[in-house]
């Protein structure tokens, strides 16, 4: 039954993209199938769903789709009456009702505790860097700081602190928020203590199946839509974003997390997501796209990492942002594995859209890593020439000829591939897509200016640099010194910024006054501060 079921498995799997008359009727009847056989408890139901989930995000019709959520639903069932007998297998796959065992950062595994569809336990400690004894002589009440001198292993330690065994994350937790006011420090001390924690769902809802949101038509697919103009599509206009309810700002927030906590990863912007910030955008074909900045006390300097999730019918598909300064954005893109295969181009194009028109953004740029640096996936599945068949050409000169050189050849020769030494050359530039001349200064030049004038002027003494440049900024803008911490960060950075590189016109000095009071609180307001000035 077994080898038949994965046979079945892999055939409805290429079926899936096909969308031609004959491979549709092939795929509902291998959906009717695979319906009247036992479900097996094993890594390939979780390939199963993975193709489930395709189909509903990449639905030829209304019947595909049905069948593929009835099996879903079949799937859930099975899991459920099954769940004291999940195997490791099936562990971190995000199936209904299947546990996790993983570690997350100490905002993320907080959350996960209140939320209502998963119990969250300490499962042990694994690979720490520090002992307990050394975390916790930086939290602990005075009074009790002499236990951790004591030379008790983890667990003997807690117990002398009295804490039962049921309340252990929930202390620790605790300990460390008394860090949140130095939330780098807290980051990595939590880090270096090696918690795991178990994950196991109540409900459905916290699993891939289930965690999505609600969509008001559904689109149907008759192809894969791999030829566009994608230059017409960057330049369409957005619709205005969406005005949600309270209610459904919520839920499309919780979706946003679970799917990030689903697949044992996180990025910074959904962890430390700003909901003031968020946007969200209904567009063609099925996606749909939200992005979000990051609270103040997580924000860049002078930079903003603004994240996204991108919906396909309903479902999260892709993740990834955006480092935005001006009108220049490091950009990179995941699709989930489950929905590889399906419109990877034109979801890259209406990312790119969305930036560009919500940030006015010129140039796209993509790092190495995204195409092969130290990433042996991006070699082998050559996904340089997947930026490059839309536009991206690489920054350095000779290796720029040396790429039209090779699609030269791929255009002449389908069977023709590039060699992985050349691939690999590729990866010691980064690639750009323009959709104008004028570029932003680049962060990492800005940063190297301020830190020459630190070791030339301050004689790298960077406590006096930053005094001396915030009362230099001080003087010649007349701002008041703000009362927030995190309006203090941001002049900080914009007057070691103006010291640096000299900024003495009224009207940037009035911009860079301005900065300093929106950058905490409105990221698209900062951004248009940031293009003002480098107009």
């Amino acid at each position: 039954m077994s080898a038949g079921f994965n046979a079945r498995v892999s055939t409805l799997r290429k079926l899936s993209t096909q969308f031609d008359e004959v491979s549709n009727d092939k795929l509902l009847h291998l959906l009717q199938t695979l319906a009247t056989m036992p479900l097996p408890l094993s890594p390939v139901l979780e390939r199963y769903c993975d193709t489930l989930l395709f189909i509903c995000a990449y639905p030829a019709n209304v019947i595909h789709m049905f069948r593929a959520e009835q099996e879903l639903q079949r799937v859930t069932l099975f899991l459920k009456k099954n769940r004291t007998a999940i195997p490791q297998t099936l562990y971190n796959t995000g199936l209904p009702f299947t546990p996790f065992v993983t570690r997350y950062s100490h905002d993320c595994t907080t959350w996960l505790t209140t939320h209502p569809d998963c119990k969250v336990t300490l499962e042990e400690f694994r690979d720490a860097y520090y002992t307990l004894n050394d975390i916790l002589k930086c939290t602990l009440p005075t009074v009790e700081q002499s236990e951790t001198s004591a030379g008790l292993d983890n667990n003997e330690l807690l117990h002398a602190l009295r804490v039962p065994r049921k309340q252990r994350l929930e202390f620790l937790l605790n300990e460390c928020s008394r860090l949140d006011t130095m939330p780098l420090v807290k980051d990595m001390l939590f880090d270096a203590m090696g918690m795991m924690i178990r994950i196991t769902p109540t409900t459905e809802r916290f699993s891939r199946a289930y965690n999505r949101i609600p969509v008001g038509a559904h689109f149907y697919h008759s192809e894969i839509y791999k030829r566009f103009d994608h230059v017409a599509l960057l330049q369409t206009p957005l619709p205005q974003h969406t005005a949600l309810t309270s209610a459904q700002q919520q839920h499309l927030l919780t979706v946003i997390k679970n799917t990030m906590a689903l697949t044992s990863r996180e990025t910074d912007p959904v962890t430390f997501l700003d909901e003031q910030s968020l946007r969200y955008y209904q567009l063609e074909r099925g996606i749909s796209v939200a992005i979000y900045g990051m609270t103040p006390q997580r924000q860049l300097p002078l930079e903003q990492y603004i994240g996204y999730t991108l919906f396909k019918n309903g479902l999260p598909t892709a993740y990834g942002g955006s480092w935005v300064f001006g009108g220049n954005a490091k950009f990179g893109i995941n699709i989930f594995e489950p929905y590889r295969g399906g419109e990877s181009g034109y979801v890259m194009c209406q990312l790119m859209r969305v930036y560009q028109h919500a940030f006015n953004i010129g140039t796209f740029e993509v790092e190495p890593y995204q195409y092969g640096q130290d990433n042996p996936d991006g070699i082998a599945s050559g996904a340089f020439w997947f930026y490059y068949r839309f536009g991206f050409r690489l920054v350095d000169a000779t290796l720029r000829t040396l790429a039209h050189s090779e699609f030269q050849k791929i255009k002449k020769d389908k069977t023709y591939r590039s060699p992985e030494k050349t691939l690999l050359r590729f990866t010691e530039s980064a690639i750009v897509f323009k959709l104008h001349k004028h570029t932003t200064p680049n962060i990492a030049t800005i940063t190297a200016h301020i830190t020459r004038m630190i070791q030339r002027t301050y004689n790298s003494n960077r406590q006096r640099a930053e005094q001396e440049c915030v009362n230099s900024f001080m003087a010649l803008t007349n701002i008041a010194y703000p009362h927030t911490t995190n309006e203090q960060r941001v002049l900080t950075e914009v007057a070691l910024w103006r010291a640096a590189l000299n900024i003495t016109d009224t009207g940037k000095l009035q911009l860079l006054t301005r900065m300093v009071t929106t950058k905490p609180t409105d990221v698209y307001a900062y951004q248009q501060l940031l293009l003002e000035l480098f107009t």
